[in-house]
């Protein structure tokens, strides 16, 4: 085990509270603002939502890494972040060609692409909390609530017409996650 500073995870967790927060301010707020015909104004948010995304796996992955010995899940983790960043690729040509009115004939596949990777990620998703559940810790008696809840976020993410409850489960995930990370923190106070 290495030595982890108190404040080591701090940031992580109270990032990935406020990355649940976002990803609920997000959807509502896009729908908002599309209705009024703003949605340029929604760009940071997706902007900040990704790279926080990005952030909070790769914490994680340090946190399964270094704080318990599991290995097992890094390159599913690896495999999400590249996903992650698809989808906001694909998001940002979609929205960027309606947003300039351009008639490309790739806007009107764009959605289909998402709805076509969207299920092997649920797929990856449910994948990934069942590696979790392989872990010999309990991850501060989060390991469980985290990974079912992941688990539940793919299971309804890969129904398609049950992903509306899945993005519910994945918040639920981001809120779990982030008291993994406080309670790590907590932990490494007493070392």
């Amino acid at each position: 085990m290495i030595e982890v500073k108190s404040d080591h995870y701090t940031l992580a967790g109270w990032l990935a509270i406020v990355s649940a927060v976002l990803f609920v301010s997000e959807v509502a707020l896009a729908v908002f603002l599309k209705f009024l015909g703003l949605e340029l104004f929604i760009t940071p948010v997706h902007v900040a939502n990704l790279f926080i995304g990005i952030y909070l796996l790769l914490k994680f992955r340090s946190l399964l890494n270094h704080q318990f010995g599991f290995y097992a899940a890094d390159i599913l983790i690896t495999i999400m972040i590249v996903v992650n960043i698809v989808f906001f690729i694909i998001g940002m040509v979609e929205f960027s060609a309606s947003t300039l009115g351009l008639e490309l004939e790739a806007q009107q596949t764009l959605p289909l692409i998402t709805m076509v990777l969207f299920v092997p990620f649920s797929l990856l998703t449910i994948l990934f909390g069942a590696v979790l559940l392989k872990m010999k810790d309990d991850l501060f008696g989060l390991l469980k609530p985290y990974a079912f809840t992941t688990i539940g976020s793919g299971v309804c993410g890969a129904t398609i017409i049950l992903a509306p409850l899945g993005l519910l489960a994945a918040v639920i995930a981001l809120v779990i996650m982030g008291m993994i990370f406080l309670r790590a923190r907590r932990e490494a106070e007493f070392l």
